[in-house]
């Protein structure tokens, strides 16, 4: 018999994913355009002296609004798209699978108004994450100028700068061979997020360790990567997270509406699968057939530390950082004493 539980999750987790790969396409075209825009409007503004050099500390200074109206019309732009549109398909997904497994009252298996409510509230709250990163760009990209004209220096060096606090790996490089190694990893970045790392487990892992190579070839041969603090990083996670954070967020409200009490830890284990989220999948913290827990037995094996896990509500937060697994929620009464599901 078909386990539509398990069924209904996997739905809800490839729909995830599929999404989050076609809105961090859009991130990279969309961080790219603002790379071009910033260092254009660099270049327009801020004048150099007879040496070549920078040194219009006012210019500098006036600067930063421009900065902020660019991020403003093309980041906030792309980030009101993945809350308003992502999080609207992803309520109806999960309303369907409650539909579609149907053992719960009927008032519960569409969105309620208590669900409409949690999913505008959830809205600001991720918007805000992605406003906050535009701010504290804005505010770096224009310490960067200030700072760079300050000390009189090179805006080649100014340029590098600003495109590094974008994009970590700068967008765009006059020398072919390092634009080479760029093109190579914007595109094998889209394509790893693409693959469904389930069924193409070994694809997975040769495109990873591609990419991990030409990053280090960027970094080490040619010093064109900043790994650390960008603003593709910081609105990639916040779109990861966010997606699975918001399904996780509104699945647990709907399953505490119908009154089902107990969770089951659903999604397929990769090759970067976390221990701990292996450890739960396997079966070996199960208390009972059918890998059901109650809400207090998962609370207390999240007490455990591991690596990558982030601190909340273990049902939101499951595994921690980039966890690409979910609880669905289940009555006790729709398994049999062998732990198999028997409604369909």
């Amino acid at each position: 018999m078909a386990n539509i539980v398990e069924d209904t999750a996997i739905y809800r987790i490839r729909a995830i994913e599929i999404a989050e790969s076609e809105y961090y396409e859009t991130l990279i075209r969309t961080l790219n355009k603002i790379e071009r825009d910033i260092v254009a409007l660099a270049g327009k503004e801020l004048p150099l002296d007879d040496d070549f050099k920078l040194y219009n500390l006012k210019s500098a200074i006036a600067v930063q609004p421009l900065i902020r109206q660019t991020l403003e019309k093309e980041y906030l732009r792309w980030s009101d798209t993945v809350v308003r549109q992502g999080f609207n398909k992803q309520a109806k997904r999960i309303e369907k699978a409650f539909k579609k497994i149907g053992n719960i009252p009927v008032a519960f298996q569409q969105l309620t108004q208590s669900d409409l409510t949690l999913i505008q509230n959830l809205k600001r709250q991720t918007f805000t994450q992605f406003k906050d990163v535009s701010n504290t760009m804005t505010r770096r990209l224009s310490e960067k100028i200030y700072q760079y004209t300050l000390v009189g220096a090179d805006p080649v060096d100014l340029e590098k700068e600003l495109r590094q606090t974008i994009n970590g790996i700068y967008a765009s490089a006059d020398d072919s061979k390092i634009q080479d190694l760029i093109d190579d990893i914007q595109s094998d970045e889209i394509k790893l997020r693409k693959l469904d790392k389930r069924k193409n487990k070994t694809q997975a892992t040769q495109l990873r360790q591609k990419l991990d190579k030409n990053i280090q070839t960027l970094q080490s041969k040619f010093a064109s990567d900043r790994t650390g603090e960008n603003m593709k990083r910081y609105a990639g996670q916040i779109l990861n997270d966010s997606l699975r954070e918001f399904d996780a967020t509104l699945n647990l409200a709907k399953s505490e509406e119908a009154g089902l009490t107990y969770a089951v830890y659903l999604g397929n284990v990769i090759p970067t699968t976390r221990p701990h989220c292996r450890l739960v999948r396997s079966g070996k913290y199960d208390k009972r057939k059918g890998g059901l827990f109650t809400k207090d037995e998962v609370r207390k094996l999240w007490q455990r530390s591991w690596k990558g896990k982030k601190a909340g509500d273990p049902f939101i937060v499951r595994g921690g950082y980039n966890c690409r697994h979910q609880w669905s929620y289940v009555n006790p009464d729709w398994y049999d004493a062998n732990g198999n599901i028997k409604i369909e």
